[in-house]
């Protein structure tokens, strides 16, 4: 094994105990005990490598490998810390850990980059707290000046800024502090299966995807489920069904092109004996491009009239967000490219179809994402796993990224 895996192998394992809990994976909210005491023992390891660390009000963790022109625009490299309830090790703390085990290397060598990098911890990545993602990037980017702490609220009733208080944190959680002449790099776990399907051990992202929802509703009659003749209803729930498996089967038919889910439905009145008259569902398009997107929705209007006129129903489509994709620097990607092909390690250049901390850095500054197999496709879960030779072939890729980024 390398150097750099050996010292991550260390690093990481004990940065997978705080919040771990058996079989029930990995628990460790943003500003809980846990997730404090992880950011904490990351900022002891950088100062026992004589690394000047410091968690920020909004408990991010900034970690700085010095530069020697102090007043280059730096390499900012890292990911999340938080975790979902009853996660898995991998996601956020692997991008986290890998970068500060490369800096260990470094150390070790005595490598001294002529770019000063940053390493970031971020907090509330995942959007448990408030069910906002990405709260810890928001916050250093300035896309969250002028609200105020205690607007964000937790469904248990604690504020952002009783959350802080009692992590012992001060000063403005939402203080901007990225330069955006610099470049940012982020090592996560894929999350999905296509890597290990594809028998690839690194993915190199093109872009995160955009995310298109919608609300469509589906207005018909309701009327008693006995007396009523199959050819005199205007079944809401029957229509809704011939949409959403005809938006299955287009997606289905179209690769990996993009994907579509109806993750929600209402049907009113909601009762057994009764005919549905309303039927509310929603309605989301991910793809690496907007147009992609826009055909899939032009292609359900198209179907509508038909399923309208078959049950006797009107349908109605509702936008509720439009998020962009965000491409990923070209620059970066390719010196990722040739870093992976000089050191004979296949690849495979991808989308993300996940949201990442990369998504919100990446729409003010370059950047760029490398990804490693999920084993099962499998994540925000116990049983959440990348293979050793995988991690190990992503810090090769990403130190000599590193390296040709600082030179």
């Amino acid at each position: 094994m390398s150097s750099s895996f050996t010292l991550w192998k260390e690093l990481f394992t004990s940065l997978a105990k705080f919040g771990f809990h058996g079989k029930s994976g990995t628990t460790r909210l943003s500003w809980s005990s846990e997730f404090m005491s992880a950011q904490n023992y990351l900022l002891s390891y950088a100062k026992q490598l004589s690394l000047p660390a410091k968690i920020d009000a909004m408990g991010n963790l900034w970690i700085t490998y010095p530069g020697k022109d102090s007043s280059a625009a730096p390499l900012y490299v890292g990911s999340h810390v938080d975790s979902v309830p009853d996660g898995g090790s991998f996601d956020g703390a692997l991008g986290v850990s890998s970068a500060l085990a490369t800096a260990a290397l470094w150390k070790k060598e005595g490598y001294e980059p002529t770019r000063p990098v940053q390493i970031i911890g971020f907090a509330e990545e995942e959007g448990t707290r408030f069910g906002l993602c990405c709260l810890g990037s928001q916050a250093i980017a300035g896309k969250l000046a002028g609200k105020k702490p205690d607007e964000f609220v937790t469904k248990d009733g604690q504020n952002l800024e009783e959350l802080l208080k009692k992590s012992g944190l001060t000063g403005d959680p939402f203080e901007a502090k990225l330069d955006k002449k610099g470049s940012f790099l982020e090592l996560h776990i894929e999350q999905g299966g296509t890597l290990e399907e594809d028998a690839i051990p690194l993915g190199i992202v093109s872009a995160i995807v955009g995310i298109n929802r919608y609300m469509v509703t589906v207005s018909g009659e309701a009327n008693h489920a006995g007396t009523t003749a199959m050819n005199h209803r205007h079944d809401a729930l029957a229509a809704a069904s011939e949409c959403i498996t005809a938006l299955y089967q287009r997606a289905l038919d179209h690769g990996r092109q993009y994907v579509a889910t109806v993750g929600h439905i209402e049907v009113e009145p909601d009762a057994m004996n009764v005919i549905p008259g309303k039927a509310v569902f929603s309605l989301e398009f991910r793809s690496s491009e907007t147009a992609i997107m826009e055909n899939a929705l032009a292609a359900f209007k198209e179907k509508i009239p038909t399923v309208e006129k078959k049950y006797g129903v009107t349908i109605s489509v509702e936008v509720l967000d439009q998020i962009p994709p965000v491409p990923m620097d070209k620059n970066l990607m390719k010196v990722l490219q040739e870093q992976a092909e000089e050191n004979h390690i296949p690849y495979e250049i991808m989308p993300s179809w996940a949201g990442h901390d990369s998504m919100i850095i990446g729409r003010d500054m370059a950047t760029a994402m490398l990804f490693v197999p999920s084993i099962g496709g499998i994540s925000h879960s116990p049983k959440e796993f990348t293979k050793d030779e995988d991690i190990e072939k992503a810090l090769i890729v990403l130190d000599g990224t590193m390296r040709a980024l600082t030179k």
